[in-house]
């Protein structure tokens, strides 16, 4: 009996923490993301020309395992709207990124994250299937108040050639 009920209070708390885990309010990273962010920053084609970028964007938890940003992106003076929809996966405890743009067509980003540094890195492979886009998100500050993110953005043509490069940084502008 007693070994029935130690086996019922571990599988109890297995499935507690598998629930909590899956709650992106207190994921170790979705959870900062969660209000509104301005970004702005540079990348540099082939050719060394710069490409300017400004977003702003509200993220936000839409259900227990799915996490979204929306807002509007400015790149060399054209302005469009994107979404990012991160979804986990329970078989991987992974997260599959859809990012849609202006174009409408949605692009898929593998994704993972590591909490030492906190960091998710997402890829997507794109073109004929050699060239990818690669994205390295990173808090910059290494204390409790999140409100600086920093991504690294490589784009790699067919041929592994760097095709665009650069950083923009995000600053909260309000927490919920």
């Amino acid at each position: 009996m007693k070994s029935l009920l130690s086996a019922l209070l571990t599988a109890s708390l297995l499935l507690t923490s598998q629930a909590s885990a899956a709650d992106l309010n207190q994921h170790p990273f979705f959870k900062h993301l969660i209000g509104e962010w301005e970004a702005e920053g540079e990348l540099k084609n082939e050719n060394n020309d710069p490409v300017t970028v400004k977003e702003t964007w509200t993220g936000r938890v839409d259900a227990e395992d799915t996490f979204s940003i929306e807002g509007s992106r400015t790149i060399n003076g054209d302005t469009q709207k994107f979404t990012w929809t991160y979804t986990r996966s329970a078989a991987t405890d992974n997260f599959e990124a859809i990012l849609t743009g202006g174009d409408g067509q949605p692009l898929r980003f593998e994704s993972s994250f590591t909490e030492e540094p906190l960091a998710l890195t997402l890829k997507a492979i794109t073109g004929n299937g050699s060239a990818n886009i690669s994205v390295e998100d990173t808090f910059a500050d290494e204390g409790k108040d999140k409100d600086t993110l920093t991504s690294k953005v490589t784009f790699t043509g067919d041929q592994g050639q760097t095709t665009l490069q650069g950083t923009i940084t995000h600053k909260k502008k309000k927490a919920p």
